[in-house]
C-alpha cells in the first residue's frame, strides 16, 4: 500500500516515488503479497516448533523477496536512457525489511535450537545482500552509489569506527573493573563512585565532546609533547577520553554487581575446603564474576558503536563522517550509507558477545544468551 522505492534522474534532482503495483512488474507483487498473507496465518496459528519453524521460513522468503523486488525495480526504473538514475527504497521496502525482521528474531528468541543454528539463521539476510552487492545486482540504488564513490574512504573511516570504539572500551575495562571492585570492598567510596559514572552518563553526547575541546587545547598548547603526541582540541584524543567515560557506567556496576551477587557462605564453603585466595578466585569468584562483567563490557561496546559517529563532529573521523556529511547536503542515501554499517556493526558486536559469555558462564548457571 506504501510507496516502495523512489527513483531520481540523478543524485540531486527531486525523487519520485513508485508503488509495487506501477512499477511495471508482473509475478513479483503477487509473490511479496502471498508472503505476507501466509505470515498473517501464521501469526494466528499460535506456538509450537513447527509453526516456530515455519515463521522462520517465512520471514527469510519476506527478506528475500523484498529485495527481489527492489531489485527489479531498479532493473525496470534505470535503463541506457537514464544512465545517472539510482533507485532508493522508500517507507514500504524499510517496512517489509523491518516486518522479516521482527517475525524471524521474534522465533529465534523463543526457539530451543543450537545456538550455531540461529546465528546461520540470523546472518543468511546479510549474507543474501552481501551477495547481490557483491554481483552488482545493487549497482542501481543510490546507497550503493554513494558508497562506490567513496568506496576507499568508507575503508578508512571505517578502519577509524572501529579503532576508537575498541580503544575506548579497552580502557574503560582498564578502568571501569577496579572502580567497581574497589566500590564493593570500600563501602564508603561506593556512593562517590557510583554518583561519578552516573553523573557522566547523564551529559548529552555533544556536549561532552564539545567539554574536551578547551582543556586539551590548552594542554596541546602549554606541552609540545603532547601536541606532538597527538592530542590536541580536536580528532581523536577528546573523542577517545568522551567515549572512555561513557563506557565506562556498565563496567563498573556489573563488576560491583558481579562481586555483590556472590553469597558468603560459597565463599566460606571454599575456605572450609582449603583452598588458598588464587584457587578461590580461579575456581568461585571468577567463573561467577566474569559473565556479569562481560555483560557490562557488552553494552559498552554496543553503547561506543553509536557514540562514535558523534565524534565525526570534532574531526576524529568513523562513520559519522557520511551521517553529517549526509546531513549537510540534505542526501539521504548518503546517511543511510553511513547508518547501516553502524547498525549492522552494533548488531553483531552484540550477537558475539553473546556468544562468548554463553560460553563463558559455568554450565550450572547457563541459559541461552542468545
Amino acid at each position: 500500500m506504501l510507496p516502495f522505492v523512489e527513483f531520481k534522474p540523478n543524485r540531486v534532482a527531486e525523487g519520485d516515488p513508485f508503488h509495487l503495483w506501477g512499477l511495471g512488474l508482473t509475478w513479483e507483487p503477487w509473490l511479496l503479497a502471498a508472503i505476507v498473507a501466509a505470515a498473517l496465518l501464521l501469526a494466528l496459528s499460535g506456538e509450537g516448533p513447527r509453526v516456530r519453524a515455519a515463521k522462520v521460513a517465512v520471514g527469510s522468503a519476506l527478506f528475500a523477496a523484498t529485495l527481489l523486488v527492489a531489485l527489479r525495480a531498479g532493473a525496470i526504473l534505470v535503463t541506457e536512457a537514464t544512465p545517472f538514475g539510482r533507485v532508493g527504497p522508500i517507507s514500504g521496502f524499510w517496512i517489509a525489511a523491518l516486518a522479516s525482521f521482527l517475525i524471524v528474531e521474534g522465533s529465534l528468541r523463543t526457539a530451543s535450537w543450537n545456538p550455531m543454528i540461529k546465528g546461520a539463521i540470523r546472518v543468511l539476510p546479510l549474507a543474501i545482500a552481501t551477495g547481490a552487492l557483491a554481483s552488482g545486482a545493487l549497482d542501481s540504488f543510490a546507497m550503493v552509489q554513494e558508497y562506490i564513490n567513496r568506496a576507499d574512504r568508507f575503508s578508512q573511516e571505517l578502519t577509524t569506527h572501529l579503532r576508537l570504539a575498541a580503544v575506548a572500551v579497552m580502557a574503560a575495562v582498564v578502568i571501569g573493573v577496579p572502580l567497581g571492585i574497589v566500590a564493593w570492598k570500600r563501602r564508603l567510596l561506593e556512593r562517590p563512585v557510583f554518583t561519578l559514572v552516573n553523573t557522566i552518563q547523564t551529559v548529552p553526547s555533544l556536549a561532552l565532546f564539545g567539554l574536551m575541546i578547551a582543556p586539551l587545547a590548552l594542554l596541546s598548547r602549554q606541552f609540545p609533547l603532547l601536541r606532538a603526541m597527538g592530542v590536541q582540541g580536536i580528532g581523536a584524543a577528546p573523542a577517545l577520553i568522551a567515549l572512555t567515560l561513557y563506557a565506562l557506567l556498565p563496567i563498573v556496576r556489573n563488576t560491583y554487581t558481579s562481586l555483590s551477587v556472590i553469597p558468603n557462605a560459597v565463599i566460606e564453603a571454599g575456605n572450609g575446603m582449603g583452598m588458598s585466595r588464587r584457587q578461590l578466585l580461579r575456581f568461585v569468584e571468577a567463573p561467577l564474576s566474569v559473565p556479569i562483567i562481560l555483560s557490562g563490557i557488552r553494552t559498552s561496546v554496543v553503547q561506543a558503536i553509536g557514540n562514535t559517529t558523534v565524534a565525526a563532529l570534532i574531526g576524529a573521523g568513523g562513520l559519522g563522517v557520511f551521517v553529517f556529511q549526509g546531513l549537510g547536503q540534505a542526501a539521504p542515501d548518503l546517511i543511510v550509507m553511513g547508518v547501516i554499517p553502524i547498525i549492522l556493526l552494533a548488531v553483531l558486536i552484540d550477537r558475539g558477545m553473546a556468544v562468548l559469555i554463553g560460553l563463558v558462564t559455568p554450565p550450572g548457571l547457563r541459559k541461552d544468551t542468545l
